[in-house]
């Protein structure tokens, strides 16, 4: 171990006057967008680029060789949460980090290299509101570092951005604050593209980058998806045409709605019946809470005719989230079990795991696992800013086909206040304060993936539920 410490101690020295260019790092292959990133040496650092463009993973290796280029550095290691770097930056760690050369405390949340180098792993938690923001930053204070790496800046409050350039104040050769972000609207594209400011860099890169390193047909599969999301997230493309101002669904659609809008049939244990269980397809999506800030939102959606069905908001702990879902389940379940559609990140993660011990017919997402090489399934949908665009998109064309009918006047009145954000909390759009978007949220989930029926299709279900009649359910 010691002449591996001192070859990359020596190695360092090199990359530091110029004398050496990474361009490999053990079985990677790096595309040149991940090289410039990994051999850059400007005081601020951002790469932008879409899902699955590599820039994760030049964010991972550069800190590793950060880390044992230069004995006794310390290096902190951000995201919006500690669960966030738990569930996603830790297993690619895993992968990419040489075993052996390095230990990882759960506990404390820190990374050891042989040389007293030290990754410090910390949860920003500045999604949330201007306080949190503050107690990040006290969180940091008295940190002497040598570097931080940011991973999802989007999600990060730029006072915080700022505050890390006053800890960086380590005795180590090279110190650097260095970023990955989605495309998004946010603090970073006046900061390092518009109005880029002195000593900053900016990358751009975009799947067609990563191509080598993505399975077959990976890409294809993402080009049908909706025009925004492929010039963003496929081709990296970060300007002004992919960030737009105002509301995220225009007048006409609440005005639309309002006139078709009514008042509940009747109501179960909080829950607003707008159309009684018929021999149809059902699908609900679940926007949860535990805090006091927001309120859960439940909404079931009639995949035949486009209506909802059933609502419910209220400031409940998981359990009841959990229980109040059951019981839209077994209602609308006449024909098929209706899928439920959780939104997965966060609080959602501790729903997934309740509800799936009792209901076994929930929605589930790809994933592409580096260390398999392959695609697989977790449950839930898990928000960011790209896959909140996939649900903007997925609901604009369904409203511009004019088949969805919200019937809920609560839930057409929050669709007035959801708006194109560049706040960290929104990533991309919500609600402004002191409104709400956990009903639109719900309601984009529940309509997730779904398309109206022509009349062929129509007719096959009528057909088929002609000697069926409306049964009335009752809970206590």
């Amino acid at each position: 171990m010691e002449e591996t410490l001192k070859q990359y101690e020596d190695l360092g020295k090199k990359w530091l006057s110029g004398e050496v260019i990474i361009e490999s790092f053990g079985d990677f292959k790096l595309t040149p967008k991940q090289i410039e990133f990994i051999n850059n040496k400007d005081p601020e650092l951002l790469i932008s680029g879409g899902y699955r463009s590599g820039k994760s993973v030049a964010l991972i290796i550069k800190l590793y060789l950060l880390s044992m280029f230069f004995p006794g550095n310390s290096i902190l290691l951000g995201r919006k949460s500690r669960s966030d770097i738990d569930s996603t930056l830790i297993p690619a760690i895993q992968e990419i980090f040489p075993p052996g050369t390095y230990t990882y405390k759960v506990g404390p949340g820190i990374i050891e290299f042989p040389n007293k180098s030290q990754i410090l792993l910390y949860g920003l938690d500045t999604a949330v509101s201007g306080d949190d923001t503050k107690k990040a930053t006290q969180k940091i204070r008295g940190l002497n570092l040598g570097g931080a790496a940011i991973d999802q800046l989007e999600e990060v409050d730029e006072l915080l951005w700022e505050q890390l350039s006053g800890r960086i104040s380590r005795n180590v050769p090279f110190r650097q604050r260095f970023a990955t972000t989605n495309p998004a609207r946010f603090w970073a594209y006046t900061h390092f593209k518009a109005k880029p400011k002195p000593g900053t860099h900016l990358i751009e890169t975009g799947m067609m980058d990563n191509k080598a390193n993505l399975p077959e047909g990976f890409i294809e599969q993402q080009l049908t998806k909706g025009d925004m999301y492929v010039r963003r997230f496929v081709y990296g493309v970060w300007d002004t045409e992919t960030m737009v101002d105002g509301r995220v669904f225009p007048i006409e659609v609440d005005k639309d709605q309002f006139l078709i809008s009514k008042k509940p049939i009747r109501e179960i244990s909080g829950i607003k019946i707008f159309h009684e269980p018929q021999n149809h397809e059902y699908q609900i999506g679940i926007d949860p809470s535990t805090g006091a800030e927001d309120p859960t939102s439940i909404i079931t959606v009639d995949k035949f005719t486009g209506e909802v069905a059933a609502t419910f908001s209220g400031y409940v702990p998981t359990h009841v989230i959990t229980a109040k879902t059951i019981i839209l389940t077994e209602m609308y379940n006449k024909l098929k079990k209706p899928l439920v559609v959780p939104e997965a990140t966060g609080i959602g993660q501790a729903l997934v795991e309740d509800l799936k011990k009792q209901y076994d017919h929930i929605y589930e997402r790809e994933v592409f696992s580096k260390r398999i090489q392959k695609k697989i399934d977790k449950l839930g949908f898990s928000t960011n800013y790209a896959t909140k665009l996939q649900l903007i998109e997925n609901m604009q064309k369904l409203f511009q086909a004019k088949w969805p009918k919200l019937r809920d006047e609560d839930l057409i009145e929050e669709i007035r206040s959801f708006i194109w954000s560049d706040e960290a909390k929104m990533k991309g759009a919500g609600a402004p304060y002191p409104y709400h978007d956990d009903r639109v949220m719900a309601m984009m989930l529940a309509y997730w993936n779904l398309k109206p029926l022509n009349n062929r299709q129509k007719n096959h279900i009528l057909n088929r539920q002609k000697s069926i009649t409306k049964v009335y359910y009752e809970y206590n």
